[in-house]
């Protein structure tokens, strides 16, 4: 089955989406608005269009739409500049561009959709289409260079779609609230997920949390995606209870275990779940709240197998660190570029580089990435590792964990830190504090105070950005 089957089950006058001002789209409009833009894509269009999405209801008709025609669409991130995007639309040429963004590209602009597909010629039938044909390019974050094109076929998703409906019961009674842009892979995926299920999905226009709060104050919203950064802003900001909240989804970066802890505040009854994946991963594991240790991204859902390896690729036992392989049926096929890398190994597994280790309870913990290791003193460090720890300190807001050449250790662990209100800590605290939770040669050797750190569209803090603002202040270290 395809994904946009599954949508098209749910056909009829029930609410679909409620958009950013309020306007409500039945089923049974937009899948006639998704099927009338399908019959719209010609033999022109069959090896793929482009989406420079943003958080219109065009969005997902061009996407449905798309999926029905069996048509793959590559989404592009908005927040991209407008070199990124020129060299991704040279590197993966679609035939056409749909834009909602201000970005100078040529293209119709979904404002235009309609009066588009009115203008085109109507295919008389659309075409059968396999789960297995590819339907969806997605991007890497592209962190530490340009982001790689990952092609998914549709059964990839939809028993993706199965997991969630597992591990969150998500259905025709529920008001899922997606807050962020739909050029997010976390969002895209609630929002065509929540229409899959049946549910009413909420749109806003920008992420506020003023909008955010109004939105589910005044409609029945039970499920919320989020990435932390938008926690951190509900939580400052929110005043009041949301009860009918059941479940808040997170997604791109770990949640500090004091902010989660504080998310009864807001929503007193809900599960407060973190979930791991990956563009080319899909769903790997889920950490519904209180079910395990909080600096774990939880067990794997069903049908995932995991595969902790060393360096010469054989399994290392249970709590020694290794390179994370990932087998299911969620998986992407391929790269969309041969120079990329290829997709799943013969034995169906694939690794993103992640760096991580299983507890005895079957627990997958996170260390960091191969590429993002630092060696300090003949330590390897990773740096998610060393966050995790400083996020377990109260005092602390955000941080994040760069390293800086030198002539002895080879490199020196720096924190950047964003602290919490007045509460403040001097380094020698700081790395005592830290050391309850990890080893102190591993412990940050210099500190950074910073108002504000910078962030990439998945929520995750800016690593690279940092280090530079880091090598900006290296001689106003606070000791």
């Amino acid at each position: 089955m395809t994904i946009a089957a599954r949508f098209a089950a749910h056909a009829g006058d029930r609410p679909a989406v409620v958009s950013g001002d309020g306007a409500t789209v039945d089923y049974a409009a937009l899948l006639a608005r998704a099927r009338a833009f399908a019959h719209a894509l010609g033999p022109e269009h069959a090896a793929g269009v482009a989406l420079l999405a943003d958080r219109r209801v065009e969005v997902l008709e061009v996407f449905l739409g798309a999926a029905l025609a069996g048509v793959p669409v590559q989404v592009y991130d908005p927040a991209w500049s407008r070199a990124e995007v020129a060299a991704v639309l040279a590197e993966t040429r679609p035939s056409l561009v749909f834009t909602g963004t201000d970005h100078d590209v040529p293209g119709v602009p979904l404002g235009g959709l309609r009066d588009w597909v009115a203008s085109r010629p109507r295919a008389p039938h659309l075409p059968e289409v396999p789960d297995t044909a590819p339907f969806y390019v997605g991007f890497t974050s592209g962190s530490t260079g340009r982001p790689k094109a990952a092609v998914r076929a549709h059964r990839s998703w939809t028993r993706t779609f199965d997991r969630y409906d597992e591990e969150f019961g998500i259905g025709p009674d529920d008001h899922v609230l997606v807050p962020g842009s739909l050029g997010h892979s976390h969002f895209l995926f609630g929002a065509v997920h929540a229409l899959a299920a049946g549910a009413t999905l909420h749109l806003l226009p920008r992420f506020d949390p003023d909008l955010v709060l109004t939105r589910v104050r005044e409609h029945p919203v039970t499920v919320l995606y989020l990435v932390p950064t938008m926690f951190e802003a509900l939580v400052d900001h929110g005043r009041g209870h949301f009860p009918l909240v059941r479940t808040v989804l997170s997604a791109g970066a770990k949640w500090s275990p004091a902010r989660r802890a504080r998310s009864v505040e807001l929503f007193p009854g809900a599960d407060t779940a973190e979930v791991y994946g990956a563009t080319e991963l899909s769903l790997v594991s889920v950490l519904h709240g209180g079910t395990g240790p909080e600096d774990s991204v939880g067990r794997p859902v069903s049908g995932v197998e995991l595969s902790v390896r060393g360096p010469g690729g054989t399994e290392v036992p249970p709590g020694e660190p290794g390179r994370v392989h990932v087998r299911s049926d969620m998986l992407f096929t391929r790269y969309l570029s041969p120079d990329d890398g290829s997709g799943p190994d013969a034995d169906g597994f694939f690794t993103t580089g992640d760096i991580g280790r299983l507890d005895a309870g079957g627990h997958l913990h996170l260390l960091g990435r191969t590429r993002g290791m630092l060696v300090s003193g003949g330590v390897n460090v990773y740096p998610e590792e060393v966050e995790a720890a400083l996020l377990r300190l109260g005092e602390v807001a955000e941080a994040a964990v760069v390293g800086l050449p030198d002539g002895y250790w080879g490199e020196v662990v720096c924190a950047a830190v964003r602290w919490r209100g007045a509460a403040r800590l001097d380094l020698a605290a700081l790395r005592d504090r830290a050391a309850e939770h990890l080893s102190r040669q591993k412990c940050p050797q210099r500190l950074f105070e910073f108002a504000a750190l910078p962030h990439r569209p998945t929520g995750k803090v800016d690593r690279a950005r940092v280090r530079e603002m880091v090598l900006d202040r290296a001689g106003d270290t606070v000791r």
